[in-house]
């Protein structure tokens, strides 16, 4: 009887001491969960780093946790914010996925069917994307999902159906169902306007108007609501530390509005003051995915002021947080300036790093693969479904599934974060063959040039030595006039030439006797006007008449049915 007993007592002891175990491993991810909401917004890298921290803490879970879910949603959020939205999807549909998986004991409300924020955040994904059609899909669930919140969650219900009615008529702003919008907005103001639980909330209902009545031309309602905003903004400066950065967020965004509309009054001085306003709000806060900069440099653009636009420009091409698209953005904007100035050199370059940035292999990429993951969660919805339905007929079944699937997404974490490495370097090695590729290019152009040179000097140094010599002698001169023939007309020397040429611009034979067929002389003028030389340079340097010149001009501008009135320049340089 003692040694039942004595068994019985060590039991106990073993199973509380591993309850004990299990609820400090929680506590442990909890804290973890904690601090990627504490550092998200300001500092996103550190956020990651307590996010796969957790990730790798749950290896040791026998069973998939609701702090497992939100770790993942977590993560999506980060990734979400540095504008990487690929990234942001996956673990967003990761989250998503393992909720299906979760005993309904272990969520917060039984009642929920799918967690509501997720599906907010994959709405807001498809927004970025433009992709109106799936985003309201996720809208809807999600605000379905709130409405489900029992009385113990009044304030995140509340906060939730605001958030998603607001989304809704976003979707309805750019569809340019205004009307629609509208009345989903007066459905928040009459919520918040009631029992606003953050003051956020009124700024952001207030920032909804704002953008609406802009789009519909109401510029007296547009500054009514900029104000409005302003008072709440400087009203609560003092309070929480996160909530005033999410406020500074939105006000930031308001000067933006408030700027686009005075730009559209033709006051483009005082909506420069606003823009400013707006860079100094986000400066601390890079994550923000404000890029006022751009906005900037387009309004001294179309103030005329070229370069201070160059100068904003600039410090986009250098800031790390700047994505590719914006900077294509930049670039397009650079070529109507350079084009302005008649600019050639740096037009050329520039539309070279368009091209570049268009046809961007890992852009496609990226778009592909987020294609690719729409598909996988249509189809995971579905097999969530015929799961459901054998978990109710077969307890075992489950067990051996959640074992399964924690293995499964516990090596693809591992294999993802290897893959994010290895698509990080290819990256820099990408960039690193591109500087290569441009500093061969400079050095094939400086050694030609320096080439070219060189035999020149070669026959001038020849004639020199002539010049020196008996100038009464007949022989001599006809020796001088022949060399001077040799340095214009020799066919050697253009062989040279045209060998070098083809180093800088090895494609433009081949698609300049596309167009027309052409003589050599032709070939070799066009070749001059390519290098941007003048009339009379091409004079010099081919030993003929600068009326000469133009009439092979012409000759040339006829062979390539070039119409009248069309610059010949302009045509070669296209080529």
């Amino acid at each position: 009887m003692i040694e039942k007993t004595r068994y019985i007592a060590i039991s106990i002891f073993i199973v509380a001491g591993s309850a004990f175990s299990v609820l400090n491993a929680q506590n442990f991810i909890g804290s973890l969960n904690d601090s990627i909401i504490k550092y998200k917004a300001g500092e996103p890298q550190k956020a990651l780093e307590f996010g796969f921290l957790a990730l790798e803490s749950f290896k040791d879970e026998e069973e998939i946790t609701l702090e497992y879910v939100n770790t993942n949603y977590y993560l999506g959020e980060v990734y979400y914010s540095l504008r990487e939205y690929k990234t942001s999807f996956e673990y967003l549909s990761k989250s998503l996925e393992l909720y299906d998986l979760l005993k309904p004991s272990k969520r917060r409300n039984k009642n929920v069917i799918k967690p509501p924020w997720v599906l907010n955040s994959m709405g807001i994904v498809y927004y970025q994307k433009e992709d109106y059609v799936n985003a309201e899909k996720f809208y809807n669930e999600a605000l379905d999902n709130f409405q489900l919140f029992d009385s113990n969650y009044d304030d995140e219900k509340y906060y939730g159906i605001n958030t998603s009615l607001i989304n809704l008529a976003l979707i309805k702003r750019d569809q340019g169902d205004l009307k629609s919008s509208e009345e989903l907005l007066d459905q928040v103001f009459e919520r918040v306007n009631s029992s606003a639980i953050r003051y956020t909330e009124v700024i952001l209902v207030y920032l909804s108007y704002m953008n609406l009545f802009f789009i519909s031309d109401n510029g007296e309602l547009v500054v009514d609501y900029y104000n409005k905003i302003k008072t709440v903004h400087e009203k609560n400066s003092l309070l929480d530390d996160v909530l005033f950065k999410e406020s500074q967020v939105l006000y930031a965004r308001a000067n933006l509005v408030y700027a686009n509309l005075l730009q559209s009054q033709g006051k483009m001085e005082e909506s420069l003051e606003y823009l400013f306003l707006a860079k100094d709000l986000t400066v601390s806060i890079p994550q923000s995915v404000i890029n006022v900069n751009t906005k900037i440099s387009n309004t001294y653009y179309l103030m005329g002021m070229s370069s201070k636009a160059k100068e904003f420009i600039q410090q986009d091409l250098n800031d790390k947080n700047v994505n590719q698209s914006q900077k294509l953005e930049n670039f397009k904007l650079l070529e109507k300036i350079y084009s302005d100035e008649g600019s050639t050199y740096n037009l050329l370059s520039v539309k070279d790093s368009i091209i570049f940035y268009n046809e961007d292999p890992l852009l496609k990429q990226e778009e592909n693969e987020f294609n690719t993951l729409e598909n996988l969660i249509l189809v995971s919805e579905k097999q969530n479904d015929l799961r459901l339905s054998r978990v109710r007929t077969n307890r075992i079944i489950l067990v051996s599934i959640l074992s399964s699937s924690i293995l499964l997404l516990i090596l693809l974490s591992l294999k993802f974060n290897n893959d994010l490495q290895k698509e990080k370097n290819r990256r820099l090695n990408l960039e690193k063959d591109k500087i290569n590729e441009e500093l061969k290019l400079k050095r094939r152009e400086l050694f030609s040039k320096v080439n070219f040179i060189s035999q020149r000097n070669d026959y001038l140094n020849n004639i020199r030595d002539q010049l020196n010599g008996d100038l009464t002698n007949s022989q001599n001169l006809k020796n001088i006039k022949r060399e001077i023939k040799n340095i214009t007309t020799s066919e050697k020397t253009y062989e040279e030439f045209d060998k070098m040429f083809s180093k800088v611009y090895p494609k433009f034979y081949k698609r300049l006797n596309a167009t027309a067929k052409l003589s050599q002389t032709d070939i070799r003028l066009a070749s001059y006007i390519k290098m941007n030389h003048s009339n009379n340079e091409i004079s010099r340097i081919s030993g003929i008449s600068p009326r000469t010149v133009e009439s092979q001009r012409y000759r040339l501008s006829k062979k390539l049915n070039i119409a009248k009135g069309q610059d010949l320049n302009r045509f070669i340089f296209d080529i």
